[in-house]
């Protein structure tokens, strides 16, 4: 056992998880006279101005951030540190139109001449080389990264929308560590594995919602596959004698919910309970029906109905939900072209919990 530990620590040296130190944190603020973004810290002091704009995404500041300002008509953009580093000029990573967000200490830039990803550490020096067609941020201390595809190009260019979609075929699907180590060379990430559980083993799990891949080290990496986690869960600890008391034990403080004419509304789980949690308990016992026909679904927490004032822990500096905190959803097709029924738990550290409800079956008080 001791020798077993002991390895164990020596496979973990390599997985560099950087500890941000949050007391010093940054934050944005916007200028209404100039319509421009600006950084105070914790104490309300103005750290930078007003200057910049875009697609400057990040609401916090830590250690790296990636800004664009507006320069005689042009519209310069870069990554920023702390110390004010300027580095990796016009090589922006943009996700979901918006530039890239700081993780763990690490954000990614794009070659714009070979087009290949690679990330900068929060003290601007490169620690992933940029040799990657696609590399995921930085979770536990571990990267999802291909290399050596190619682009498929799947539908014609749309000179109306502007846009060539493709998808990359082939290449070395890898799982790497902070100093650009390969730890596993066959790395079929389909995004429902979660980084986070990881564990270093000798033998591959037994588990029934768990993943093991062999490592370079000969060792088990092994993950939970998420749909797999919830389904289980589901079926073994939320449904056998189910009941108000523990819909409300698995249920958020506060639950968000459809309710005509209002549309959104939130209210604590207390008042919700009273009218509409033998409604769900009926709809959730339904799915073990025989022939019911439902599914489950893996989201993210939207930042549109859930605020983060009140999420704050469950979204990165950027206001993205954490890959940590997934929404799984139950979703039950009912008869008579009635809308779906959607009843909606939420990952938290302490497990599952239901946090928002929309039936189109019944209506909700």
């Amino acid at each position: 056992m001791k020798k077993l530990i002991i390895s164990y620590i020596v496979l973990l040296t390599g997985l560099s998880i950087h500890a941000q130190d949050t007391t010093d944190t940054w934050f944005s603020f916007f200028d209404e006279e100039s319509q421009l973004i600006g950084y105070k810290n914790q104490q309300g002091e103005v750290k930078i101005e007003p200057k910049f704009m875009g697609l400057t995404m990040a609401k916090e500041f830590n250690g790296i951030i990636a800004v664009m300002e507006e320069k005689e008509g042009k519209y310069p953009s870069y990554y920023l540190t702390k110390s004010g580093r300027k580095v990796g000029v016009d090589s922006m990573n943009v996700v979901s139109n918006g530039f890239d967000c700081e993780n763990e200490g690490f954000i990614r830039f794009r070659d714009q001449k070979t087009y290949k990803t690679g990330m900068f550490d929060s003290d601007g020096n490169i620690a992933i080389p940029p040799v990657y067609n696609e590399i995921s941020r930085v979770h536990n201390g571990v990267i999802w990264a291909l290399k050596g595809a190619k682009k498929e190009y799947w539908q014609e260019y749309h000179k109306e929308s502007g846009c060539n979609h493709y998808q990359w075929v082939g290449g070395q699907h890898l799982l790497i560590n902070t100093k650009n180590e390969i730890l596993i060379d066959d790395f079929k990430y389909d995004r429902e594995l979660d980084l986070y559980s990881l564990e270093i083993q000798n033998e591959p799990t037994s588990s029934p919602y768990k993943v093991s891949f062999k490592s370079v080290y000969n060792k088990y990496y092994t993950f939970v596959d998420v749909k797999k986690e919830f389904t289980y869960w589901f079926e073994n600890q939320l449904l056998p004698k189910l009941s108000v008391e523990k819909l409300r034990e698995f249920s958020m403080d506060s639950i968000t919910y459809s309710k005509e004419p209002e549309g959104l509304v939130t209210k604590s789980k207390d008042d919700f309970s009273q009218h509409n949690y033998n409604i769900i308990i009926e709809k959730l016992l339904s799915t073990q029906i025989k022939g019911a026909d439902f599914f489950i679904s893996m989201s993210e927490l939207n930042p549109f109905i859930f605020k983060r004032e009140n999420y704050r822990s469950y979204f990165n500096t950027c206001d993205e939900a954490k890959k940590q905190y997934p929404l799984m959803k139950i979703i039950i097709n009912n008869d008579f072209d009635l809308p779906q029924d959607h009843i909606e738990f939420l990952k938290t550290d302490y497990g599952y919990r239901c946090i928002s409800v929309t039936l189109g079956s019944a209506i909700l008080e």
